[in-house]
């Protein structure tokens, strides 16, 4: 099963929606939220409403 291109959740086939771009490469995204914010040229890391990793580095701590 594929992964949304934007926000690397799981990409249910019948619900998202598959964009083939002219240079032959494809993109998945799992919502029309996903796919307009990367049209934008968002980055995902200065989105807030995707879900981070688990794991939180911390800098200061050495």
């Amino acid at each position: 099963m594929p992964v949304c291109s934007f926000c690397k959740n799981a990409y249910k086939f019948p619900l998202g929606t598959t964009v083939i771009q002219k240079d032959g490469s494809v993109r998945y995204y799992c919502s029309s939220k996903c796919r307009k914010n990367s049209e934008m040229g968002r980055l995902t890391k200065k989105v807030k409403w995707i879900k981070k990793s688990s794991v939180v580095k911390d800098s200061k701590k050495k």
